[in-house]
């Protein structure tokens, strides 16, 4: 062999990727692919109309700069109303492109992230590049990740906020440390983070740790940390937006935040504080509880062998990058700790920072393996070639496994099931509801698309707080009316509750309940009043109801209620060729309760014709709810 062979030919010659191919590809150019690829995937996919849990308020929020759920999300409903303004596509599909853009930049940011230098100049750049961007688009198309992406909702903005904050710091630590607008933008996107979403909350104690490293290494002094401490404290400023635009009571005015007081309760979730850390104590069976749990979401994430190159990466950057790697995993035990404790239902998309961080050490557990195959196979050149495809494959596999749960394009499961909630109803009805999968699409049905005018839907759960009741005084003012004195009666006793001073359960209790009451009573004189609440002893207490589609009607005698026989399209609920998640199989439970309570009604009045059709509709709906619970 000649001798004369310079050390960068050998490298060239060695690197796994043939001389040239891919290697000058610009990070910019990768960027764009990886935004570009999951931009179309997403579009694929993306949902059409309002979908479950926040998708309706949201959409409302934002195009009337209202006040949403906790923690009010003010840069998701400015940036949102700024979108709902563009002259093409209803208000959800605007929204719903908006929630793909920020997804797919995530990705793009993604990219970024994992795609470190190399340690020596030159060497492997281009490989590094098509890993990290297999491994970045790999990751977009994640179950989790990939439902941000279409539908509408505050995390994929927290996702994209995070990608890019996590991005900057690294740079910063792995730079010289003299390039100090590296460590400002990443400052300040972790308090935009913070201002959309207080789950950035647990990045907070990485990021502290990186800096005293940086202390102690003396490549960072006083000033760029007041500095940087003032770049993350002005995006929080932002909440002010809340109590200002609550002066101005828009359409959705949740928590009346222009009081201080509400405002501090508003932004640090106060109301679900029930719902964090509520498992009884700590022990061993629940820790392994919650483990399981949190692997099995890992699993369906990134697989077997995505979990192998992650436990290959960890291992690989504590030898390599040792303090990279504890901040990544201070990220990681932060997460679990938060997410596994807060007991709601849709708690997948409080793992994104995990996934997100987990994709780093994927990243370097694939640039480890092939690296080795690379070295071991120096000549094979068919072999390389062979591993650039494999790479490629890598994400398209990830695509395809999981292109029909992600999938929302012909997912219309809540508007249908708002639809079926107003259809069960006769001209000018009420009904009392406690579920949110239909009460939040009925409020953008109703006040966006104007569909059934008529009927009004109210929440039952909201009743409980005061700024609901206003909402109900100002659009349904004949039903406050009406009963005026035991809404104020509520207002009155629930009030000391509200701000944190003492007051009596049972007399707040009492108020509630006969504010329902007065209601149902109040109403029923004038119209039709239904619920579909049906496991709340206290609610509707000597009232006579008679199921009716799917709700249940209030009777004012035991005489047979007469009802149109219910439509049930079981072609449609039972669309095998539909993603349906245990959501849509927990809405579809009510429907298999009212059409049983139904039978069982018509059987007890000798309409046995009657009985028979709806005991067939129970049969129908609970095959569609096994099918489901199968998958």
């Amino acid at each position: 062999m000649n001798k004369a062979i310079t050390s960068e030919e050998n490298v060239r010659r060695n690197r796994f990727i043939p001389a040239g191919f891919f290697a000058r590809s610009s990070n910019l150019v990768y960027f764009l692919a990886v935004f570009g690829i999951s931009s179309i995937a997403y579009l694929l996919g993306i949902c059409p109309t309002v979908e479950y849990i926040d998708s309706g308020e949201l959409a409302l929020a934002c195009k009337n700069l209202g006040i949403a759920h906790p923690t009010g999300y003010p840069i998701y409903t400015v940036l949102g109303r700024l979108v709902s303004i563009l002259p093409w596509g209803s208000l959800i599909q605007k929204m719903n492109l908006l929630s793909l853009v920020f997804t797919a930049l995530a990705a793009g940011f993604l990219f970024l992230l994992v795609n470190p230098p190399p340690e020596r100049r030159h060497e492997g750049r281009g490989f590094r590049q098509l890993a990290s961007a297999s491994i970045a688009v790999f990751t977009a198309f994640s179950p989790v990740w990939w439902a941000q992406g279409t539908t509408n909702e505050v995390y994929s903005l927290n996702l994209v906020l995070i990608a890019i904050s996590i991005y900057c710091l690294l740079r910063y630590f792995r730079g010289t440390g003299t390039d100090y607008k590296w460590m400002l933008i990443s400052s300040y996107t972790l308090g935009l983070s913070l201002a959309n979403h207080l789950s950035a909350l647990y990045l907070i104690p990485g990021y502290l740790y990186l800096i005293i490293v940086l202390r102690r290494k003396q490549r960072v002094g006083w000033k760029i940390l007041i500095a940087a401490t003032a770049a993350f404290l002005f995006p929080l400023s932002i909440y002010l937006f809340l109590p200002v635009r609550a002066r101005f009571t828009p359409f959705l005015n949740w928590g009346d935040v222009d009081d201080l007081y509400f405002l501090y309760k508003h932004v640090s979730g106060w109301q679900y504080r029930v719902w964090m850390f509520s498992d009884g104590g700590f022990s061993l069976s629940v820790l392994l509880g919650k483990l399981a749990d949190a692997g099995k979401l890992l699993f369906s994430q990134f697989g077997r062998f995505g979990i192998l190159l992650i436990l290959t990466g960890l291992w690989r950057m504590f030898s390599k990058e040792k303090h990279s790697a504890v901040f990544a995993v201070i990220i990681v035990v932060l997460n679990f700790i938060y997410a596994s404790n807060y007991q709601i239902t849709d708690i997948e998309s409080y793992y994104l920072p995990m996934i997100l961080v987990l994709a780093i050490f994927m990243t370097s557990g694939l640039v480890y393996v092939i690296g080795r195959i690379n070295r071991s196979l120096p000549d094979k050149k068919s072999l390389k070639y062979i591993g650039v495809g494999l790479i490629l494959i890598f994400p398209v596999s990830n695509f395809m496994d999981n292109f029909y749960q992600s999938d929302r394009s012909d997912k219309t499961f809540a508007r249908q099931g708002t639809l079926d909630i107003l259809s069960s109803m006769e001209p000018g009805g009420l009904a009392i509801l406690e579920n949110w999968d239909f009460y939040s699409p009925w409020l953008y049905l109703r006040y966006e698309e104007n569909i059934r005018p008529d009927a009004v839907l109210l929440d039952k759960e909201l009743m409980r707080r005061s700024w609901y009741i206003d909402f109900i005084r100002r659009f349904q003012p004949e039903i406050y009316d009406r009963s005026e004195i035991e809404f104020e009666e509520f207002l009155r006793r629930v009030e000391p509750f509200e701000r944190g001073q003492r007051f009596d359960p049972d007399i707040i209790d009492r108020a509630y309940y006969g504010m329902l009451k007065a209601v149902i009573e109040h109403e029923s004189e004038l119209r039709p009043v239904y619920s579909n609440v049906i496991t709340d002893s206290k609610f509707g207490t000597g009232s006579t109801i008679a199921p009716v589609g799917i709700l249940y009607k209030f009777a004012g005698d035991d005489e047979f209620l007469i009802a149109p026989e219910y439509r049930f399209d079981d072609r449609y609920w039972g669309n095998r060729y539909v993603y349906r998640d245990n959501r849509t199989a927990q809405l579809l439970r009510f429907y298999k309760t009212a059409f049983g309570a139904r039978a069982k009604y018509c059987l007890y009045f000798k309409k046995n014709e009657e009985a028979a059709y709806y005991q067939n509709l129970t049969a129908k709906v609970s095959r569609i709810i096994a099918e489901i619970s199968e998958n």
